[in-house]
């Protein structure tokens, strides 16, 4: 029976394979030896010297090991990580954080805590174990501060072990790192850096790890791939159409309904048409951003033709859809060049093994083709092999080309695991199915599917179809389903209904379900922030030379965290694990001095609490002096000409001078004329419609809007204040959050309509002046 309805809850949302995520690009710096103070020292004096040996593999020079703070969130050191586990039938990369899951006991947060060979099991007979981890970073967010998440553990030979963080702007895990268990169980090692802001929320971080292997006794259950193809037109004229469909395959794979995507060539419509590109380019994004396994070939008008010399030019084509793309993803295979003209993808559906073999237009049919796809598809030839080519059979279910001719004849035939070939180009939908003999005489059917939904004219070229592939295991079947999320509607009417959606035997090779119970083993979970707090550096070294720098004025039974970052001549650099002491009480305090009186009498240590130290700094420096009675009215607005004053204070170098572009409410006569007119000019305040308004109260967005150009601030980021719309002053709020200026309400908010208040811009005044001192 063909089905219609995509709302059911697949096992898997995320089907990997044996093929494991690329490893980071390594370098020949060594793990550093000899490490001093040990990790995890204590009683350590309050000047140490921080060293350890350093070593290129190359025997190289190292230029430079700079030595920096660090801190680490772990169960050994910490209460701002809690962790959980969990057993579900749904693999829990595909559902959101699971509330119901069950606390780690002490015992297991014991063995976690150190990477000692003590480990926390999480075991299923039949469902995905999962331990997650919740971390409150959000005293460590300063711009310039990177965030790594980091695992060691174990899972069984046949499991496959994956470290995910929680993406809060996408509201869906995202695979970060990915190893397959080993036979001789040794721990295994998952690491990944996080984006602060699509992984980080209130503060907090959520990663996740959990074993993925083969599903036990899934070789009955149906499983289900999306195709599409042809969306030239959507990408020249009907943006919206191709957004409908992504929109509903990001949705229907979410819950489920669908494992993989196919899509078979002309991308676009226009090759040489980058607007066109970027509609392509955009939902491509999206679909990773979904984690959607899935695979493009090239089309006819997704590369540069030169027809007079039968050359075809893929430079474009590899620019948006080229293996840098799709290279790091677990499911992809390999690629024959660089341009990404011919790649396979392997993926399994539960227990069923497929090859994604994808044929790119004009060289499908050449000799370097035929050698190639015949070499990838005999190395995995135990898998049910799906060939993907733009242009295969018509609309009459007949071949035109040589190029199909040869690919069948060369291809397709003499490869038994080849089940079916998928094309459009075409117009129209067809399918027929080839009776092909096999070597030892026995017979194997070959289906050969046409799907091109896009008509010569408009609107048909809008109409927005793809189809669902719906294998069933048992009785061998294989059910394809015509549908537009667009316009909601099944079976193009312009085509015989009879071959949009039906029903044709597929023959899936055989297999038996796999004895394989899952397991999570974890030895030790952290979260890294590395800093760019430099504690010193030493340069010029040879390898195997000890790097050394001295740290002083610590303060007494205190922990702190520290690493180094290495490059050696070849401008390499890699950074340390972050290593830990404890300092003792060895050097007695220094006798604390006397509190001196505060300079306002309505401001004490007290109240505001929050603002003290920096409204006491600010004063110091003679920014500001407060009111006549003595106050300071910390609760008060500012004043903009009061403003001004203070940045004339705060900035020796700013000076006005002749001539003066004047406002109309600022005469020369003005008692802050010289203040004002000096901040117009160094472009800090431009006024609005030719008026100053002196007294008027600053607001918190205007208030970062004169900081950042006051001080010169360049930081790049972008906040996540949930009340400020894109405007004239998201750009400043973007820099004063990436710089560390601001971090917001206890709310969350930045309420940048409200007036800030003195207190308020004392504290914005002294952590801006700090970051330039830095600078």
């Amino acid at each position: 029976m063909i089905k219609k309805i995509f709302t059911t809850t697949a096992v898997l949302a995320l089907v990997l394979t044996n093929v494991s995520l690329a490893p980071l690009a390594e370098t020949s710096l060594e793990k550093p030896t000899n490490i001093k103070p040990a990790n995890y020292a204590s009683d350590i004096s309050l000047s140490t010297t921080l060293e350890g040996i350093i070593k290129d593999s190359t025997g190289a020079g190292i230029k430079a090991v700079d030595f920096k703070k660090g801190f680490t969130y772990d169960f050994a050191g910490s209460n701002s990580i809690s962790g959980f586990e969990n057993d579900t039938a749904d693999n829990p990369i595909s559902v959101p954080i699971q509330t119901n899951a069950t606390p780690l006991t002490s015992g297991q947060i014991d063995a976690m805590a150190f990477s000692d060979d003590k480990t926390a099991i999480t075991k299923s007979s039949n469902g995905f174990p999962s331990q997650r981890f919740e971390v409150d970073v959000s005293k460590d967010l300063a711009a310039g501060n990177s965030i790594e998440l980091y695992w060691e553990g174990k899972t069984l030979a046949s499991g496959l072990a994956n470290l995910s963080a929680w993406d809060f702007k996408a509201g869906n895990w995202v695979a970060l790192s990915q190893t397959q268990g080993n036979a001789n169980n040794d721990e295994i090692v998952l690491k990944a850096e996080i984006d602060k802001d699509r992984f980080v929320k209130d503060g907090k971080v959520q990663a996740m790890v959990h074993d993925s292997g083969t599903l036990t006794d899934s070789k009955d259950k149906d499983f289900t791939m999306l195709w599409f193809t042809d969306t030239q037109y959507y990408a020249q004229d009907y943006p919206e159409v191709w957004t409908s469909m992504t929109d509903w395959m990001i949705e229907e794979f979410k819950k489920g309904s669908y494992e993989y995507a196919m899509h078979t060539g002309d991308l676009v419509n226009e090759v040489l048409d980058e607007e066109q590109w970027k509609v392509a380019e955009e939902n491509l994004d999206r679909m990773d951003a979904a984690n959607i396994p899935y695979g493009v070939l090239a089309g006819n008008h997704d590369v540069v033709i030169d027809k007079l010399n039968k050359t075809y030019d893929y430079t474009i084509f590899q620019r948006y859809a080229g293996i840098d793309r799709f290279q790091d993803k677990p499911w992809f295979g390999e690629a024959m060049n660089d341009e990404n003209q011919n790649h396979y993808d392997l993926f399994s559906f539960g227990d069923h093994d497929f090859i994604f073999l994808y044929l790119g237009f004009g060289r499908d049919g050449s000799a370097e083709t035929v050698e190639w796809a015949n070499k990838v598809l005999a190395e995995h030839a135990d898998r049910n092999a799906i060939v993907g080519m733009h242009e295969n059979i018509n609309s009459l279910a007949q071949y035109v080309t040589e190029e199909a001719r040869i690919v069948n004849r060369e291809i397709v035939v003499p490869n038994e695991n080849v089940k079916m070939v998928l094309s459009g180009h075409h117009h129209g939908a067809n399918y027929r199915v080839k009776k092909l003999e096999n070597e030892d005489g026995t017979d194997r059917e070959v289906l050969e599917v046409l799907a091109n939904h896009q008509g010569n004219t408009p609107p048909d070229r809008g109409q927005g179809y793809l189809k669902m592939l719906t294998f069933d295991p048992t009785d061998e079947t294989l059910d394809f389903v015509s549908y537009s999320p667009y316009l909601d509607d099944y079976d193009f009417d312009q085509f015989d209904p009879a071959k949009e959606s039906f029903t044709a035997q597929f023959d899936l090779a055989d297999v038996e379900a796999k004895e394989n119970p899952r397991q999570i083993e974890t030895d030790y979970m952290a979260v890294n922030v590395y800093t760019d707090q430099l504690i010193g550096q030493d340069t010029n070294l040879q390898s195997g030379d000890t790097a050394s720098v001295e740290w002083n004025g610590l303060s007494k039974n205190t922990t702190y965290h520290w690493y180094m970052n290495m490059t050696n001549a070849a401008d390499e650099s890699e950074k340390s694990a972050i290593y830990r002491f404890t300092t003792g009480s060895t050097e007695p305090e220094p006798e604390p001095e006397p509190n001196p009186d505060p300079t306002f009498s309505d401001v004490s240590p007290d109240e505001p609490k929050w603002a003290y130290e920096s409204i006491e700094k600010i004063a110091g420096k003679g920014i500001i002096i407060g009111n006549p009675d003595g106050t300071f009215g910390w609760r008060n607005g500012i004043q903009r000409q009061h403003v001004a004053l203070m940045f004339d204070r705060a900035l020796p170098d700013l000076e006005s001078s002749s001539p003066y572009e004047m406002f109309d409410d600022i005469p020369d006569t003005h008692v802050y004329f010289e203040e004002i007119m000096a901040t117009q000019q160094a472009g800090i305040f431009t006024g609005y419609q030719n008026k100053f308004r002196p007294k008027e109260q600053l607001t918190r967005e205007e208030m970062a809007k004169v900081l950042v150009t006051a001080f010169e601030i360049t930081e790049e980021g972008s906040h996540n204040f949930p009340d400020v719309e894109e405007g004239w002053a998201d750009e400043y709020i973007d820099t004063l959050y990436a710089a560390g200026i601001t971090i917001g309400s206890s709310g969350g908010k930045f309420n940048p309509k409200a007036n800030v208040t003195r207190a308020e811009f004392a504290v914005f005044m002294d952590r801006a002046l700090e970051y330039s001192e830095q600078q």
